[in-house]
This record gives C-alpha cells, structure tokens and sequence, in this order.
C-alpha cells in the first residue's frame, strides 16, 4: 500500500478505534440517539470546518470565522426579535458572510498581507462590531417558533440538523472533486507558481474560497441563534482552533493541496464524538481541552506533511 493511502487510512482508523473504546467506556455511546444527537449538534462546526477545509487546501487560514459567526448570530437574532421574514434574516446573513470573505480576501491577494494577519485583524474587527452591536450582553426575547424551526425541525423523521451535515458534506465534496473550480483549489494549494504557468487565476480562486468560508460562518451563525433563541456575542469563540482541528484530524494538510472534505467528515465525527464520550464520563469540561489537545498533536506528527506537494499531478487534470 502507498505511504498516501497508508496516511488516508489513519483518520479511518482513528474513528473506529474510538467507537471500540467508547462502547467499552460508556454504554450510552453505540446508540442510535447519541449518534442523533452528535451529528444535530455538530452542525455550526461542520459548516465552519467546510469552509476552512477549502482555506486550508489553498495552503492559507482564516482565523476570523468565529467572529463573523458571531456577528451574523446576533444580526439574525436582532432580526428575528424584530419579526423579519425568515427569507430576509437569511439573505442579511449571506451577505454578511460573502462580504466578510471578500473583504479577507482582499486583504490576502491585493494588500498581500500573510493569512494568519489579515485574517486575525477581521476576528478582531468582527468581535469588536458584535460586542458594539450588542451593547455586550445578549440580545434576548421572544422569537418566533418559525424561526426555531430552522435548525430544531424534522424532514421524514429524520432531526433537520442531520440533513443539513449530510447535504452539506455532499456538495462540498462534489465541488471539489468534480468541478474545475474544485481542481484550481488542489492546484493552488500544491503550488501557486506551476498553478499560474496552468492558466489557473489565482488570485480570484483565494478570494472564492475566503468568500466560501465567510458564508459558511455566517450560516453557522444563523443556526446558533435558531438553536438558542437569542444573540450571545460571545458565540463562536475558539471556533476557528475547533474547525482546524477537525480538518487537521482528518488529515488535510495545512500546507495545502492535501486531504479532502471526505476527511473533514471523519475528522468532525471524531472530535465530536470525543467531546460526547468527555461528557457521557463526566469528565471535568475545563479538563477536556487537554485530551483534545493531546489528540490533536499525535494526528499531527502522524498525518500532516512538513512540505507542500509540487502539484503536477493535480494541475494535469485542469
């Protein structure tokens, strides 16, 4: 077997291990309404892991999709308090996301300031509007049970949050293996230089995927209010460490070029259900970043790669 499917195969194998240990550790974990209740509540992570997956493949980051999650929660939440149309919070909420990814991808490509700065002065910037917005309490009251509905609804007896995981994940996957959108990322992450001399625009694929992420958060966002039924501004905090952990647990490379939103998916069950198995073990909440924390750096040591790939093999497909 290739050391590349060898490296595939350990997010697999890690998420089997873990359902082996946690069924012997509690005998509440192998059951079909603790597995329910993972996947509804891992939504918001699963929509921000998403986005950051397409960043991380570009061999970039976006740290401020906890903020702009935050702010598109209390806009949402103030809207709903108001007794706006659904159809309208929605939208309001789809261009906060597209503008907040434009305006980082703006920063990246055309101010040419690194990643990790221009997108940690939009945390900031976003924070700080959340918390002014709101006056720094949480925006509380009576909102429709319309609007709860969102995310706390059924679709064929099957919990609404579930269906959004699964179609989320479907379409994520489809645009990057099948489309030539999804391609020019691969192309941009295993190597900006052979990308440009392939026709790939690199420059205008770094401001999709920042504007891809930026929604993405956003939306998080909308389903956080939905769920609790006010605006708390300090909604999405460490949800950026949250995003590259799961990506990084499944084995996409923050280098870039490497890994997949498939391995997304097994990185959110793992992580998620790691923090349901914390809980179902009463393990101190304050205590349970440390054991996350330890499996963040073995995967790591494990499954990433010191170096970006050259990307010819990718660029042949575009």
């Amino acid at each position: 077997m290739k050391k590349r499917e060898i490296t595939q195969m350990i997010p697999v194998a890690m998420l089997i291990i873990l359902m082996i240990a946690g069924s012997f550790l509690s005998a509440n974990f192998l059951t079909v309404n603790n597995f329910s209740n993972i996947l509804q509540y891992a939504v918001e992570s699963a929509f921000i892991a998403i986005g950051m997956t397409f960043v991380l493949l570009i061999g970039e980051i976006d740290l401020s999709v906890g903020s702009v999650m935050a702010f598109a929660s209390v806009i949402a939440a103030k809207m709903a308090l108001a007794k706006q149309n659904i159809i309208l919070i929605l939208l309001v909420v789809l261009l906060i996301g597209l503008v907040c990814g434009i305006i980082n991808g703006f920063i990246i490509t055309q101010l040419r300031v690194e990643p990790f700065m221009g997108t940690l002065v939009m945390m900031m910037v976003m924070r700080a509007c959340t918390f002014l917005f709101t006056g720094g309490g949480p925006l509380t009251g009576s909102v429709d049970a319309s609007f709860k509905q969102i995310i706390k609804g059924n679709i064929a007896n099957i919990p609404i949050g579930i269906w959004y995981v699964v179609i989320a994940f479907v379409i994520a996957y489809l645009v990057t293996a099948k489309t030539r959108f999804g391609r020019h990322v691969y192309a941009v992450g295993g190597g900006e230089e052979t990308a440009k001399l392939f026709g790939v625009r690199v420059e205008r694929i770094k401001m999709m995927v920042y504007a891809v992420s930026g929604i993405l958060a956003a939306l998080s966002g909308l389903l956080v209010t939905a769920r609790i039924g006010i605006g708390e501004p300090r909604t999405g905090y460490d949800y950026e460490m949250t995003a590259i952990t799961i990506c990084v647990v499944g084995g996409v490379s923050m280098n870039g070029g490497k890994g997949g939103v498939q391995g997304t998916f097994i990185g959110l069950m793992v992580v998620s259900m790691i923090k349901n198995l914390m809980n179902l073990m009463n393990i101190d909440v304050n205590g349970q970043p440390i054991v996350t924390g330890i499996i963040i750096l073995v995967t790591a040591l494990v499954v990433t790669r010191k170096a970006k790939g050259s990307g010819r093999e990718l660029v042949r497909e575009i």
